[in-house]
């Protein structure tokens, strides 16, 4: 007679990673089924083929595994009814939130910025778009921002230099 081992092993992790895989496919079967979304299959579909032709050709800054990657995950979210746009107002009111962050003195700048004024360069693939905000300011001649005020008899100047030295005159040579 064989003795069984009643012992209770954890799952492996390949087994973990089977379940997942078994669990994704039954969403991604059974959620378009689901989905409430107000985009049409085809309008979906044809976002993901413009996305992927995107990834195919390098136009989105990412790595192409990754690009490929998001874009999936986009359509899959799509057909779920997940991936929601925001409206221009939502985005708008999202950017202004984000200069509340900014210090006081720059949260002027960043406004105006966030509403499309100044001038940009660069571009995302490059390392980042820098926004500029040009605007003129009052001259101020001392750092404090106090006006100087007048020397006083009190004020002494500062310590005497003397003048530079001067080289000895050699006598002539005979």
């Amino acid at each position: 007679m064989t003795k069984l081992d009643k012992t209770f092993t954890p799952p492996s992790a390949a087994a973990w990673i089977t379940a997942g895989a078994v669990l994704s496919a039954v969403m991604m079967v059974t959620a378009p089924a689901f989905a409430a979304g107000s985009a049409s299959k085809s309008d979906i579909q044809a976002t993901y083929e413009q996305e992927r032709a995107n990834c195919l050709a390098g136009k989105t800054g990412q790595p192409q595994a990754t690009c490929l990657k998001e874009a999936g995950a986009a359509r899959q979210e799509a057909l779920r009814g997940n991936l929601k746009t925001a409206s221009t107002q939502q985005l708008a009111d999202n950017a202004m939130l984000r200069c509340q962050r900014v210090a006081e003195e720059d949260r002027d700048d960043c406004r105006m910025m966030v509403m499309g004024q100044g001038t940009r360069d660069g571009s995302v693939q490059s390392g980042g778009i820098l926004t500029r905000i040009e605007r003129m300011v009052q001259e101020n001649p001392t750092a404090a921002g106090v006006p100087a005020a007048p020397p006083s008899a009190t004020m002494r100047p500062g310590p005497e230099v003397p003048p530079p030295r001067q080289p000895k005159a050699s006598a002539p040579s005979r």
